[in-house]
């Protein structure tokens, strides 16, 4: 389990974004646009929470999945006053990474044959006690994204390294394949971005924390 003295040796939302190495505009630019993921009654919600809780972030700058999220729940972290944001990058930060995805790990129902990839949006009370984490995307994201990418593969039988595994494209071949699966619209995005933030509220809901913890 993640625990104090480890969550303390995170970055702030500040740090994190003054050292951005790559995609920093992009991240920007998302933190901004951020606002139309939550409504005032999603405000309200984290606003009433009895304590304080520690978000714990583990992420890289350039992952796809966490400049959609990660600017997310930093908007939010400012917004409301009650979700206290430390990041961590496997680079700086690995031993913390690695505790923070196996706290993840212990909420799937019997630990075996899970994948836990980057972002990992792990919500603890201030007592560091887990209470419930998100991990890469939410499951109705995976369906549409791998719902992309056949749609893609199935439309370029001309590009012969498209169904090979990520790692065994060329370059260009998972450019083009990633684009067409992170592309998202305006309306899409503020969808999706709707969407997870319901998925943390139930998260924080069926979990309340103690506000003596």
């Amino acid at each position: 389990m993640t625990t104090l003295e480890q969550f303390e040796r995170g970055l702030r939302l500040d740090q994190y974004i003054a050292t951005i190495a790559q995609s920093k505009e992009n991240f920007r630019a998302n933190f901004i646009k951020a606002t139309e993921a939550f409504s005032a009654d999603d405000l309200a919600f984290f606003r009433s929470l009895p304590t304080k809780i520690n978000v714990a972030v583990a992420t890289e700058d350039a992952n796809l999945d966490a400049l959609r999220d990660v600017p997310i729940i930093g908007r939010l972290s400012v917004e409301v006053g009650k979700l206290v944001l430390r990041l961590f990058r496997p680079t700086t930060h690995a031993d913390v990474v690695q505790v923070i995805a196996q706290d993840a790990l212990s909420l799937t129902a019997d630990g075996t044959d899970v994948v836990v990839r980057l972002p990992i949006i792990a919500f603890y009370t201030p007592g560091m006690q887990l209470i419930g984490a998100h991990v890469c995307r939410l499951p109705e994201l995976s369906v549409e994204m791998n719902r992309r990418r056949s749609a893609w593969i199935e439309s370029h039988p001309e590009v012969l390294d498209a169904r090979e595994p990520m790692d065994k494209m060329t370059p260009i071949t998972r450019t083009r394949l990633m684009q067409a699966m992170y592309a998202l619209t305006p309306d899409q995005r503020a969808a999706w971005g709707r969407l997870t933030v319901q998925y943390w509220r139930r998260v924080l809901s069926v979990a309340s924390p103690r506000p003596t913890d």
